[in-house]
């Protein structure tokens, strides 16, 4: 997160669009939380507190990234999006849920590629928004472009959508498929 902030800092300061993009390893195993984030959960012991400690390193650094935003005034122009890359790790003895929803991690039943997405862009975006249209991450690319008015400079197909119109409140049916390919399957 260092240098995301120093590159955010440096890209606004000068007054330069910026795109960045912060991969967190957390919740992922191994699952170990260092000393100030286990300490923060004194009444969990083992797994459950190093799992809990990890979230909470991961909400402090996306906590850093968005006080630079604010701090430098380009907050409510930035795009922001989150997600996770998959469901909960394992077996049901591990930490993390579905909510219900069937299969975990390495599984194309939906406990395995339903995810939680946020997106947050005050500019465009009213807080409290929700949809239940499915998105990828795979659709981040032709929203960005059609976002920017930018088109590809080669016919290469893409596999996502651009999601613009729902960014805008249309609430139309997803037009393609979402597709998943994990072990053969």
């Amino acid at each position: 997160m260092d240098r995301a902030l120093r590159f955010v800092d440096g890209s606004a300061e000068e007054g330069r669009p910026f795109f960045a993009v912060v991969w967190f390893h957390a919740p992922h195993k191994p699952v170990v939380a260092g000393p100030e984030h286990l300490a923060r959960h004194p009444g969990r012991k083992g797994s459950a507190q190093h799992y809990r400690g990890c979230l909470r390193a991961m909400d402090d650094q996306v906590g850093r990234l968005g006080a630079a935003w604010r701090a430098q005034g380009v907050a409510d122009e930035t795009m922001v999006w989150f997600t996770s890359d998959n469901g909960p790790e394992g077996s049901n003895n591990t930490l993390g849920t579905t909510r219900g929803l069937r299969g975990r991690k390495r599984s194309l039943y939906e406990g395995g590629v339903r995810v939680p997405g946020l997106l947050e862009w005050p500019d465009r975006v009213p807080a409290g928004e929700a949809t239940d249209v499915p998105a990828v991450t795979s659709d981040y690319l032709p929203t960005v472009l059609s976002l920017l008015g930018l088109e590809l400079r080669d016919e290469r197909p893409l596999d996502g959508v651009d999601l613009s119109p729902l960014i805008d409140g249309e609430r139309a049916p997803r037009s393609q498929a979402i597709g998943f390919h994990s072990g053969g399957r």
